[in-house]
Protein backbone atom coordinates (compact mmCIF):
# COMPACT_ATOMS: atom_id res chain seq x y z
CA UNK A 1 0.00 0.00 0.00
CA UNK A 2 1.31 3.37 -1.24
CA UNK A 3 0.77 6.82 0.48
CA UNK A 4 0.25 9.89 -1.45
CA UNK A 5 3.54 12.54 -0.13
CA UNK A 6 0.50 14.30 1.82
CA UNK A 7 -0.38 11.04 3.79
CA UNK A 8 3.30 10.09 4.18
CA UNK A 9 3.77 13.81 5.41
CA UNK A 10 0.95 13.48 7.89
CA UNK A 11 1.89 9.84 8.89
CA UNK A 12 6.02 11.19 9.38
CA UNK A 13 4.42 14.16 11.53
CA UNK A 14 2.74 11.98 13.49
CA UNK A 15 5.48 9.68 14.21
CA UNK A 16 7.67 12.43 15.51
CA UNK A 17 4.93 14.08 17.58
CA UNK A 18 4.34 11.07 19.31
CA UNK A 19 8.52 10.30 19.66
CA UNK A 20 8.68 13.86 21.13
CA UNK A 21 5.49 13.30 23.60
CA UNK A 22 7.43 9.78 24.74
CA UNK A 23 10.61 11.20 25.03
CA UNK A 24 8.96 13.90 27.30
CA UNK A 25 6.79 12.19 29.67
CA UNK A 26 8.61 8.72 29.48
CA UNK A 27 12.84 8.77 28.81
CA UNK A 28 13.21 12.14 30.23
CA UNK A 29 11.84 11.28 33.36
CA UNK A 30 13.50 7.60 32.97
CA UNK A 31 17.12 8.97 32.42
CA UNK A 32 16.66 11.39 35.13
CA UNK A 33 16.13 8.58 37.61
CA UNK A 34 18.85 6.47 36.52
CA UNK A 35 21.43 9.42 36.65
CA UNK A 36 20.43 10.20 40.63
CA UNK A 37 20.88 6.72 41.19
CA UNK A 38 24.32 6.04 39.64
CA UNK A 39 25.76 8.12 42.06
CA UNK A 40 24.97 5.66 44.75
CA UNK A 41 26.39 2.40 42.91
CA UNK A 42 29.30 1.49 44.77
CA UNK A 43 32.65 1.60 42.77
CA UNK A 44 34.60 -2.03 42.50
CA UNK A 45 37.74 -2.43 43.38
CA UNK A 46 40.86 -3.19 41.67
CA UNK A 47 42.61 -6.44 42.10
CA UNK A 48 45.31 -4.41 43.95
CA UNK A 49 43.06 -2.72 45.93
CA UNK A 50 41.42 -5.62 47.21
CA UNK A 51 45.14 -7.10 48.18
CA UNK A 52 45.92 -4.06 50.08
CA UNK A 53 42.66 -4.21 52.12
CA UNK A 54 43.41 -7.77 52.43
CA UNK A 55 46.62 -7.29 53.67
CA UNK A 56 45.48 -4.38 56.16
CA UNK A 57 42.64 -6.89 57.52
CA UNK A 58 45.82 -9.56 58.38
CA UNK A 59 47.85 -6.89 60.04
CA UNK A 60 44.83 -5.58 62.16
CA UNK A 61 44.29 -9.42 63.28
CA UNK A 62 47.86 -10.14 64.39
CA UNK A 63 47.91 -6.32 66.24
CA UNK A 64 44.89 -7.71 67.95
CA UNK A 65 46.42 -11.36 68.72
CA UNK A 66 49.72 -9.36 70.27
CA UNK A 67 47.45 -7.05 72.46
CA UNK A 68 45.41 -9.69 73.19
CA UNK A 69 48.48 -12.15 73.97
CA UNK A 70 50.13 -8.77 76.20
CA UNK A 71 46.89 -8.91 78.19
CA UNK A 72 46.87 -12.45 78.95
CA UNK A 73 43.39 -12.47 77.06
CA UNK A 74 44.27 -14.73 73.97
CA UNK A 75 42.09 -17.70 74.65
CA UNK A 76 39.46 -15.11 74.39
CA UNK A 77 40.47 -14.01 70.99
CA UNK A 78 37.40 -15.46 69.08
CA UNK A 79 35.07 -12.98 71.66
CA UNK A 80 36.13 -9.76 70.58
CA UNK A 81 34.81 -7.95 68.06
CA UNK A 82 36.04 -4.83 66.99
CA UNK A 83 37.01 -2.73 63.93
CA UNK A 84 40.15 -1.14 65.66
CA UNK A 85 42.42 -1.39 68.64
CA UNK A 86 40.79 1.67 70.32
CA UNK A 87 37.59 -0.38 70.67
CA UNK A 88 39.66 -3.18 72.09
CA UNK A 89 41.44 -1.37 75.21
CA UNK A 90 38.31 -1.01 77.33
CA UNK A 91 36.98 -4.40 76.27
CA UNK A 92 40.07 -6.29 77.57
CA UNK A 93 40.07 -3.83 80.87
CA UNK A 94 36.38 -5.19 81.24
CA UNK A 95 37.17 -8.31 80.53
CA UNK A 96 40.29 -8.68 82.99
CA UNK A 97 38.16 -6.83 85.22
CA UNK A 98 35.85 -9.38 85.27
CA UNK A 99 38.33 -12.17 85.22
CA UNK A 100 39.84 -11.32 88.61
CA UNK A 101 36.59 -10.78 90.33
CA UNK A 102 36.09 -14.26 89.44
CA UNK A 103 39.87 -15.25 90.25
CA UNK A 104 38.80 -14.27 94.06
CA UNK A 105 35.65 -16.07 94.46
CA UNK A 106 36.91 -19.20 92.88
CA UNK A 107 39.95 -19.08 95.27
CA UNK A 108 40.16 -21.85 97.47
CA UNK A 109 38.93 -21.30 101.07
CA UNK A 110 39.50 -24.04 103.72
CA UNK A 111 36.64 -24.50 105.76
CA UNK A 112 37.54 -27.55 107.72
CA UNK A 113 41.16 -26.00 108.75
CA UNK A 114 40.49 -23.84 112.30
CA UNK A 115 42.73 -22.77 114.66
CA UNK A 116 43.29 -24.90 117.34
CA UNK A 117 43.91 -22.92 120.87
CA UNK A 118 46.30 -24.28 123.65
CA UNK A 119 43.51 -25.77 125.81
CA UNK A 120 42.38 -27.87 122.66
CA UNK A 121 45.82 -28.94 122.17
CA UNK A 122 46.01 -29.96 125.68
CA UNK A 123 42.88 -31.59 125.57
CA UNK A 124 44.25 -33.54 122.63
CA UNK A 125 46.82 -34.68 124.68
CA UNK A 126 45.14 -35.25 128.06
CA UNK A 127 47.28 -32.81 129.46
CA UNK A 128 44.85 -31.70 132.78
CA UNK A 129 47.79 -28.87 133.89
CA UNK A 130 48.03 -27.61 130.10
CA UNK A 131 44.34 -27.46 130.40
CA UNK A 132 43.84 -25.15 133.21
CA UNK A 133 46.86 -23.38 132.28
CA UNK A 134 44.96 -22.58 129.11
CA UNK A 135 42.11 -21.73 131.13
CA UNK A 136 43.92 -19.54 133.66
CA UNK A 137 46.40 -17.55 130.99
CA UNK A 138 42.80 -16.46 129.82
CA UNK A 139 41.86 -14.91 133.20
CA UNK A 140 45.09 -12.96 133.11
CA UNK A 141 45.44 -11.30 129.51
Amino acid sequence: MEFTEEQQAHIDQMLADSKSTWETEVLTPLMTERNDLLQFKQVEKSDSEKALEQREQELFMKELAIELKVSGLEDFADFFNVANLDELKPKIEALTTILEARKVTNAYVPNEHKQTSTYDQAAAKNDVTGMIGAKLSKLFN
